[in-house]
């Protein structure tokens, strides 16, 4: 018998395979499709791409406008009502009492003295009510956590 055959171990060598596709498979998402060699032999390393270096210059107004969609005034009037409302707004540190009874008050501010009634949107304007979720979640996460499931 051969020494090799001896020391042969095919658990070794399907985990070696295993991590030669696994390499693979990774350079394929670090390397763009023009510039690898097809197929990956196993000596490639893995590459990274250099990033873009150049400012973009990007109108915030618009990208504001854009990702905003058509609802932007309904969430511009629940900015400016937390704005004037500094008291509304949610501390860094707060017990979890303190940040319920919190939200109740930022609900009913939201409801009564700005005047935005959402749930009256979930059946007949189902995008304008996600538009005010989303604005109250930008001021408290909890509080949009609480108007998207457990408003009443």
């Amino acid at each position: 018998m051969e020494s090799s055959a001896i020391n042969h171990n095919p658990t070794a060598d399907d985990e070696q395979e295993r991590i030669s596709r696994r390499v693979r498979r990774l350079s394929l998402h670090l390397t763009p499709v023009i510039a690898r060699p097809l197929p990956l032999d196993d000596n490639q390393q893995l590459q990274m791409l250099t990033c873009a270096r150049a400012k973009l210059n990007v109108s915030k107004d618009l990208l504001s406008d854009y990702m905003r969609g058509k609802h932007k005034d309904i969430q511009e009037k629940i900015f400016e009502y937390f704005n004037s409302r500094p008291d509304l707004l949610t501390p860094v540190e707060i017990s979890m009492d303190e940040h319920r009874e919190l939200c109740m008050r930022q609900i009913l501010g939201v409801v009564r003295e700005a005047g935005v009634k959402p749930l009256r949107y979930v059946h007949e304007d189902p995008e304008k009510y996600f538009a005010i979720v989303e604005a109250v979640g930008s001021i408290d996460t909890s509080l949009g956590v609480k108007f998207g499931v457990q408003y009443r």
